[in-house]
């Protein structure tokens, strides 16, 4: 594997941005939906999965939606106020939605039955998990990790921050993404 291959691995978007990253963000939107539809888990906020009451498919797709488009507006908002280039929205969308694309690793390790019953935290804090149930938890985590990292690429390339500016929007908009993701979808 050359080094521009491992590059694109944390940074796909100096090869795909705008329309392209956007069709394959929604595509990836609609998979995750599905998935997460099909395994009764939710996204509860940008950084939190886990169960919740209404099993509607309507509420899946909202909070796919929102865990997409809070973080591109807060990204948006920040790149507009801090960066001296012009910023397209559309860019911004495609590219937080390609990031998402990963989300799919994490839907689809959780979606697993023993890994969705070991997911209770009584089970956690009594240390009964299974080593390879711990395993495929830590995978999950793992595309969580990933997908947070191309959220960062694609917030530098898509509104062209560096430095202090760029770790103060990312930030923001992924803790605030995350307070903001979490009041929405729980007044659905």
């Amino acid at each position: 594997m050359t080094m521009k291959n491992v590059k694109l691995l944390y940074n796909p978007f100096e090869r795909i941005a705008g329309y392209p990253a956007l069709g394959w963000g929604v595509f990836g939107l609609i998979i995750s939906t599905l998935i997460s539809y099909w395994s009764g888990w939710h996204y509860n906020g940008l950084l939190q999965f886990g169960p919740a009451a209404n099993p509607a498919l309507w509420r899946f797709a909202a909070e796919h939606a929102v865990v997409w488009l809070v973080p591109v507006l807060l990204f948006y908002v920040g790149g507009l106020l801090l960066s001296k280039s012009k910023i397209r929205f559309v860019d911004v969308l495609g590219t937080v939605a390609f990031a998402q694309l990963l989300l799919i690793g994490t839907n689809l390790t959780y979606s697993l039955p023993a890994v969705r019953a070991m997911m209770d935290m009584e089970a956690i804090l009594s240390g009964t998990i299974e080593k390879g149930v711990l395993w495929l938890i830590f995978l999950g985590a793992i595309f969580l990790v990933w997908t947070l990292v191309w959220m960062f690429s694609a917030l530098k390339v898509s509104c062209n921050l560096k430095g202090f500016r760029l770790i103060l929007v990312y930030i923001l908009g992924i803790a605030g993404g995350d307070i903001l993701c979490r009041l929405i979808i729980s007044r659905f």
